[in-house]
């Protein structure tokens, strides 16, 4: 079942980061990046079982209706292949390499499962040919779910577990200004190279 969505916009701040606080981020976006990359693979691995198996070709077959719609989500069940499912790889392979939990929050971990499960069913679906796996300067942002845990916007800071980086806010913007007095849903923070220098931004989806 999918969630409902309300309407959303963006309201982007540039952040104040020294090399000590890009070394940390770094380290942070290189174990999600590895975790999206383990979820990727395994949703794959899942989403060919469940492409090629006998049930899910033979409900390909079905005229649409209910009897179809159940017989693809028993297809995926089999194989656990579910959003739900791969959030609890993502949180097992975390736990297992300590490092990447260290680094990675829970809300985090499951932010990218998603990610990687949204991309295998895009295959699925026939609406991609492929997925990519990420290299570094490819990996560019990451999110949380809620503005109250993982990584949030909180008292005109993104604070990020023991990590706080300042932003730079023009109070004279009615745009900025307006983000920063609506609700936050969630928070991105994402880098972008600019004349062969790394800028690092926050996102407030809003």
């Amino acid at each position: 079942m999918r969630r409902s969505q309300s309407s959303s916009f963006i309201t982007e701040l540039p952040l104040v980061v020294n090399s000590q606080i890009e070394k940390k981020l770094l380290a942070r976006f290189q174990a999600g990046r590895q975790l999206y990359n383990a979820c990727l693979h395994e949703a794959m691995i899942r989403m060919n079982l469940v492409k090629n198996s006998d049930a899910y070709i033979k409900a390909k077959k079905l005229p649409k209706g209910k009897a179809r719609t159940t017989a693809f989500s028993e297809a995926r069940k089999v194989y656990r292949y579910s959003e739900y499912e791969l959030h609890s790889f993502a949180t097992a392979t975390a736990k297992e390499s300590k490092w990447i939990a260290e680094n990675i929050d829970s809300n985090t971990q499951q932010k990218l499962a998603t990610r990687a499960f949204n991309a295998s069913e895009k295959v699925l679906l026939g609406r991609a040919k492929k997925v990519r796996f990420k290299v570094p300067s490819r990996f560019r942002s990451l999110e949380g779910k809620t503005n109250k845990q993982g990584i949030r916007f909180k008292n005109n800071q993104l604070v990020w577990g023991k990590l706080k980086i300042t932003p730079i806010i023009d109070w004279l913007n009615p745009v900025i200004k307006h983000g920063l007095d609506s609700k936050i849903k969630y928070v991105r923070i994402l880098w972008r190279e600019l004349k062969g220098k790394r800028r690092w931004y926050a996102q407030l989806i809003q």
